[in-house]
């Protein structure tokens, strides 16, 4: 079995199975049509074209081509077979292998959003499926009548250039908000949050993933009595689909409708924009599932969102 590097094309993982690096644009259409059909309905509009860095690599059982993935060092996600081949636990633990040899073993190997039909066949392989459960929602774009109390005061997010550096003028507030209404929910938990810093550097992360349009979808809403943050929606984008990137309200203002005012809204300037579609990421038990519910958003399949080899300890 080789070893990994960059600038090598083809790895031989035993006699006969091998992988190749794809053409995104020609792996994405396999991709798009035998991943999990359930998944590919979700995103029928989109093509499945996983529009970044990381390399993806076909399968080839001899000169046949089986299916393909995505792997690199500590990393595997994407794996789809095509049919009629079926010895996948054969290719598993191939691609297990390669990984116990690529990977830095003081770190986790991990498997990204591994969805209902392969679950057993990760967990075969030695992977620990993950606590958290998470899904894909959507629904189209819509154009709403809005109606904000009057102790509420509204704005989108504006951004602002220092040292050629690109921040949201508000990211301090935004990234404090998010943190204090986290703490102790799931998503607080999942991330494993100690301190502010994550929180920060997500939130400096959300403008390489959103655009001036989409600032105009995004909000932020203040009480203007004393004029705190308690509610912020940022809109970013991915695969060319506007998505949610950070949605959260202050714990003392909930209950009074003021996510799905934001959501609303988003959906209101995207229509105006000819986006048709809006979606978002939620995890299974997160209180706000139910508010996506009421306002239409139709839910993809469950996935698990992390499957791990454990690292190995000193």
């Amino acid at each position: 079995m080789n070893d990994w590097s960059e600038d090598l094309t083809r790895f031989d993982l035993s006699d006969d199975i091998s992988i190749q690096q794809a053409d995104p644009n020609d792996w994405g259409i396999y991709y798009s049509i035998y991943y999990n059909m359930e998944y590919n309905g979700f995103f029928k509009d989109q093509g499945l074209t996983m529009n970044h860095w990381r390399r993806k690599f076909w399968i080839y059982k001899g000169a046949a081509r089986i299916g393909g993935v995505v792997i690199a060092p500590n990393v595997i996600f994407g794996l789809f077979f095509i049919p009629p081949f079926n010895e996948e636990s054969k290719v598993m633990k191939l691609l297990k292998q390669a990984l116990l040899k690529w990977s830095d073993r003081t770190k986790d190997i991990t498997a990204y959003e591994i969805l209902p039909d392969q679950i057993d066949l990760f967990s075969r392989a030695g992977f620990w499926p993950g606590e958290f459960r998470c899904r894909w929602m959507q629904r189209p774009t819509e154009a709403f009548t809005m109606e904000w109390d009057d102790d509420l005061k509204i704005s989108s997010p504006e951004l602002c250039t220092e040292a050629d550096q690109v921040s949201l003028t508000n990211s301090e507030e935004i990234s404090k908000l998010s943190y204090l209404s986290y703490l102790g929910m799931i998503d607080g938990v999942r991330r494993k949050q100690t301190s502010r810093d994550w929180y920060t550097s997500w939130t400096n992360q959300f403008t390489q993933e959103s655009n001036e349009k989409l600032l105009l979808a995004s909000s932020l809403v203040y009480d203007s009595t004393t004029a705190q943050l308690i509610g912020c929606c940022l809109v970013s984008l991915q695969d060319d689909v506007p998505a949610i990137f950070n949605i959260t309200v202050a714990p003392s203002h909930r209950g009074k409708g003021i996510a799905t005012k934001m959501l609303r809204r988003a959906l209101s300037v995207l229509r105006e924009q000819d986006h048709p579609i809006l979606r978002l990421y939620v995890m299974q038990g997160n209180i706000a599932e139910s508010v996506y519910h009421n306002l239409g958003f139709a839910a993809g399949p469950l996935e698990v969102q992390r499957c791990y080899i454990p690292a190995l300890t000193q």
